[in-house]
């Protein structure tokens, strides 16, 4: 249908409504209001032009032309974009075959790597290394090709991918460079020879398609940068650009796994599920199967992975459930040790199936180290992740970590925030119960303890102080009497009815007046219908219009939202405090709280110092005027005590 009359017609209607009175009629067909809405519905919209690019560029393919174009660029600009192609994605095995350079007013500079004599190269390493802002999408990427490849580029930077993921956290957004180009500068990128082999002689479609990436950095940093400041989140990007180098590094430097301890852990799990497997056996089934069918048919095993069959083995024991489903069980399990067998039962199947079996598939031919991929805002809080495998998942027990070792002649040294989250709850609600026990010194498990059981907090025995660490870390989040006896018992393997939770529950926000106001307070921003939350530092967490964010995120994120600003500070003040300069000093894990470190033993006490300094100045200022406690130890394994 064409449209052009349509767009005539409306332009029309709405002249004529302009020019009268805006006042209802009697003999008026539609009401001013209704009029309004119906031109609104009917004005065309302009489809938004997206025009493509074909970037203008020189190709660089020696000395003397690398010279003469970027050695009067090294002093004189304050920022350029950047961008590669490689030969593979993994910076162990693959190299980097271009390097693309865009300046302001310049044709965009392609370096071929191949076709120039490394010796030649002294004017990009000092393009790469100047005091020039970088801008680059997704640029850990590129800091860890460029570093494989003999080249070190060096901060200050600004990731476009970073950025934009601070400005849309929470929300599923594509960041992709085409997706952000389409978005904010109305361009369409050519990505057909995205995929294509940079290992061998180029042609001129790679050659634009790399110039193409490059040309749109710049613009797209103009944007984004104006985009940031109207959201008042420029700080928290500043926060991300600046462990950026770290990040990329501990990717790099992996973690090691020691297989033989791995192998006698995986040997002792099995034998513990064996075990299990008999005892539940033995409970669950009946060798006089005449009045049940279904058993008749199993024979004399259950086969513990059928829903159904245990099902039909616990009915006939007497105990009713009508699936295995855990929300089902948990609440039977202190009454029943056979369902406790079966939940721990399946905990160890899991943990065998998943890390056991797994990890050591993950152990890179190369570098003979879990190389897993680390993501600055894998979680919507602002947290990190890692993937392939997740490195931030592994099992707490000390059996599990003791597997993850340091090289010959070096050791661990792992930096552990002491109840961060505790003490961030006590700076965000205020609660002069919890400040004056940090300021104190006071042990704050111990206090809840005491409170619950009604007793000195000189009596409480190591049970009750654990009991109290669980209602804590539970409750701070608002989590209800249902999901705190499934977290207990899933976790902690600590089975309370809902009447006992509820009394904990109770006397926790008794104890702790000022974080049940705190509760309330977002509990009527919730009901308000609210879908931003900021944490402590101003990082943002947003939610889209077609959902809703439940009460437990947003008591959430302020406090893990923080926790994340916190723990990239201290990762970035070590990197320019030491990680950068001693590079023998490696960072190999960031996981929750903990930021774990392996070094020669020569410097481990130096380093640990150093460490311990950085976590709590990125702390100090945010939880002032709480004080900051980080336990570091130097350790051979990353599970020793």
């Amino acid at each position: 249908m064409n449209s052009q009359p349509i767009a005539i017609a409306a332009n029309k209607i709405i002249c004529k409504y302009r020019s009268h009175d805006k006042k209802d009629s009697a003999d008026a067909f539609y009401s001013s209001k209704e009029t309004e809405i119906l031109l609104k519905r009917y004005r065309l919209k302009q489809p938004a032009r997206v025009k493509s690019i074909n970037a203008k560029y020189h190709l660089v393919t020696n000395v003397e032309q690398l010279r003469k174009l970027l050695d009067p660029l090294i002093d004189t600009i304050e920022k350029f974009g950047i961008d590669t192609e490689t030969t593979g994605l993994d910076p162990h095995t693959s190299k980097v075959r271009l390097v693309q350079i865009a300046v302001l007013k310049h044709p965009v500079l392609v370096i071929d790597l191949a076709a120039i004599d490394q010796t030649g190269l002294t004017p990009l390493k000092q393009l790469l290394a100047s005091n020039c802002l970088k801008i680059g999408h997704n640029l850990k990427f590129d800091l860890m090709m460029l570093k494989s490849t003999g080249f070190n580029l060096e901060p200050p930077y600004f990731d476009t991918y970073l950025e934009y993921k601070v400005l849309t956290a929470g929300l599923k957004r594509s960041n992709t460079l085409e997706t952000l180009v389409q978005k904010l500068l109305r361009v369409k990128l050519n990505k057909s020879a995205q995929t294509s082999d940079f290992s061998r002689s180029l042609g001129k479609e790679q050659l634009q398609y790399a110039a193409n990436d490059a040309a749109v950095l710049l613009p797209l940093h103009r944007q984004l940068t104006r985009h940031l400041s109207k959201a008042k989140l420029t700080a928290t990007a500043q926060t991300e650009f600046n462990c950026l180098r770290a990040v990329a590094q501990m990717e790099l430097n992996g973690v090691r796994l020691d297989l033989d301890k791995w192998q006698l852990l995986k040997q002792d799990l099995l034998q513990q599920q064996a075990r299990l497997e008999e005892k539940l056996q033995a409970h669950l089934v009946t060798r006089n199967c005449s009045t049940d069918t279904l058993l008749a048919e199993l024979g004399i095993r259950v086969n513990l992975s059928s829903p159904k069959q245990v099902v039909a083995a616990f009915n006939r024991l007497g105990i009713d459930v009508k699936s295995t489903s855990v929300r089902e069980l948990i609440p039977l399990a202190q009454d029943y040790p056979v369902i406790r067998w079966l939940l721990e039962y399946r905990s160890l199947t899991t943990k065998i199936n998943t890390f056991s079996v797994g990890l050591p598939q993950f152990i890179h031919p190369v570098t003979e180290r879990i190389q897993g991929h680390w993501w600055q805002m894998g979680a919507r809080s602002g947290r990190f992740s890692c993937r392939e495998p997740n490195l931030t998942n592994i099992p707490r027990d000390i059996f599990t970590r003791r597997c993850f070792t340091a090289a010959p002649g070096n050791v661990i040294i792992k930096a552990d925030y002491s109840q961060i989250e505790l003490r961030l709850m006590a700076k965000a609600s205020g609660d002069r119960r919890m400040i004056a026990a940090y300021r104190h010194g006071e042990d704050l498990h111990r206090l809840t303890a005491s409170f619950l059981f009604d007793k000195l907090i000189e009596n409480i025995v190591d049970e009750e102080r654990k009991l109290g660490k669980i209602v804590n870390f539970g409750l701070i989040y608002g989590m209800g009497v249902a999901k705190f006896c499934l977290t207990t018992a899933k976790k902690h393997d600590i089975y309370l009815s809902k009447f006992q939770a509820s009394q904990f529950r109770q006397k926790f926000f008794l104890l702790y007046e000022g974080v049940a106001a705190y509760h309330q307070r977002i509990r009527r921003e919730w009901q308000a219908g609210t879908r931003i939350s900021y944490s402590l530092d101003g990082r943002r967490r947003v939610w889209s219009k077609r959902t809703r964010p439940t009460l437990n995120e947003l008591l959430n994120h302020p406090i893990q939202g923080t926790n994340a600003t916190i723990i990239k500070r201290a990762i970035a003040l070590l990197d320019s405090t030491l990680l950068a300069k001693v590079p023998q000093v490696k960072l190999i894990l960031v996981v929750h709280d903990e930021i774990v470190l392996e070094v020669p033993r020569s410097l481990a006490d130096r380093v640990a110092r150093c460490l311990s300094d950085c976590a709590i100045r990125a702390a100090k200022p945010i939880l002032a005027p709480i004080p900051v406690e980080v336990e570091v130890k130097v350790l051979d394994s990353w599970g020793d005590r």
